[in-house]
């Protein structure tokens, strides 16, 4: 998971998410474990606008991932 991937919830209730709740979301930052470089968290954009900050990684999947860091 990088900066700029588009991700999609899939926590347990994943499939029951009613509309207009987080469904999709752009990963604005990524945080890793410094200790072992594993990715630990990601700030989240989601698509009903909501902002979460450190939204656990284990809970989402790459939809779309970033290929052109540079643009």
């Amino acid at each position: 998971m990088k900066i700029g991937d588009l991700i999609k919830f899939k926590g347990t209730w994943g499939d029951s998410v009613v509309p207009g709740e987080r469904r999709t979301g752009i990963v604005m930052e990524v945080w890793t474990n410094g200790w072992s470089g594993r990715l630990q968290s990601a700030d989240i954009l989601w698509d009903n606008g909501d902002f979460s900050k450190h939204f656990g990684a284990n809970n989402v999947e790459v939809l779309v991932e970033v290929v052109n860091e540079s643009r």
